[in-house]
């Protein structure tokens, strides 16, 4: 899909988040009714402020945290017709395939990086990640990771920079743990 497309249809379905503290994106999940971030990015807050293309800032409770994965679940909005996009198979990525990286970043709306998977399974922490060359600014955290077919594979979630900058390796939790970790969240 050519990356045009991928960032004119993701524009209905990426969220601005903001707290007290900070900001941050998330993406819209239809299947579940959720917007899916990274906890970082809603802290502590029991609600936090939302706003999209299709509406303006509303609250939005928090409804699921996983802070060992670093993802938050938040409330969609009531009555707004958002985006419906479609989570990858994280089996089926590669090192080298091309992936857009949708967010907010320093607070430019809607802003699209693009880069190469470097490495699928980067282990941190005792945690898998996707590792890649796409630029994650601070306000892109909980946002989707797109590949070329124009589905989520990822949430972008930490730049690892040594150089002081922003500028550094980008890292994505893989689609495979948000879909293990919705239903049992969902299912308490």
């Amino acid at each position: 899909m050519d990356i045009q497309l991928i960032i004119e249809k993701y524009q209905k379905a990426i969220i601005q988040i903001a707290t007290q503290t900070g900001t941050g994106t998330g993406f819209y999940l239809k299947e579940f009714d959720l917007i899916v971030t990274n906890a970082h990015v809603v802290a502590d807050n029991a609600e936090v402020t939302i706003a999209g293309k299709a509406f303006d800032k509303a609250l939005s409770r928090v409804w699921y945290t996983d802070r060992k994965h670093d993802l938050a679940f938040l409330q969609a909005p009531a009555g707004i017709e958002l985006a419906d996009v479609q989570l990858g198979l994280y089996e089926q990525m590669k090192d080298g395939d091309a992936v857009v990286a949708i967010g907010h970043p320093y607070g430019l709306n809607y802003s699209a990086t693009q880069g190469v998977i470097s490495k699928v399974d980067r282990i941190r922490d005792g945690l898998k990640f996707i590792q890649i060359d796409a630029a994650i600014n601070p306000g892109n955290s909980g946002g989707p990771l797109v590949n070329m077919n124009g589905e989520v594979v990822g949430v972008n979630f930490a730049i690892n920079s040594t150089s002081g900058t922003n500028s550094g390796v980008g890292f994505a939790i893989p689609t495979s743990v948000v879909q293990r970790i919705i239903p049992a969240l969902i299912a308490q």
